[in-house]
């Protein structure tokens, strides 16, 4: 008997009112009309702490343009989590926030920034940067780009945005890689239907 009271003593919740926690990736997001500016937060610090849970466009698309100033924030602040900085220009991209375009170049261009938020800031510029004008954009860091895992990642954009037609220069810039860095283009060759 007193070992089913102990049972039930555990089981039972420590207060009436669980502290409220970040919301999951994983769940359905109100319409962005439904959201309060606390919520909207809320939701962009639940984002930027998952761990292992993929964030999908329409997620952040669901928070609307009051999540903007948010994310832009953490972009732009170097002592924010390198993994937090990347999942907010990754936010800003699926917003389609076209006024952080220069920033995503910045972030992209600088040797000093960590590898991931450079990786995000190429995949962020590729999505905010109309089609047209992707090769414009993205040229420089295929071509120009130190390190060479830069360079793959804008291949791979470019092939991506371009819908295959500046597969030209993808290759070329292949073709101008030393043997030991041409492995990183393996999914740019990839979305340019060439077979490794």
């Amino acid at each position: 008997m007193s070992s089913l009271l102990l049972a039930a003593l555990l089981a039972a919740p420590i207060s009436a009112k669980a502290p409220q926690q970040p919301i999951s990736p994983g769940t359905q997001v109100q319409a962005k009309d439904e959201l309060s500016d606390a919520e909207v937060r809320q939701q962009v610090d639940g984002f930027l702490g998952a761990i292992d849970t993929p964030i999908r466009a329409s997620q952040w698309q669901s928070l609307g343009p009051r999540a903007l100033p948010i994310l832009q924030a953490i972009v732009k602040n170097p002592d924010e989590l390198p993994t937090q900085r990347a999942k907010a220009i990754d936010g800003l991209g699926a917003l389609g926030d076209k006024t952080s375009a220069a920033l995503f170049a910045r972030i992209a261009n600088s040797e000093s920034e960590k590898i991931n938020v450079r990786f995000a800031a190429v995949r962020g510029l590729a999505q905010v940067t109309a089609r047209p004008h992707a090769a414009q954009a993205l040229r420089p860091f295929l071509e120009k780009s130190k390190d060479p895992r830069v360079r793959a990642v804008a291949a791979e954009q470019l092939a991506i945005r371009s819908q295959g037609k500046s597969c030209d220069l993808v290759r070329a810039q292949v073709e101008r890689e030393r043997s030991e860095t041409r492995s990183h283009y393996g999914r740019a060759l990839k979305q340019c239907g060439v077979a490794q």
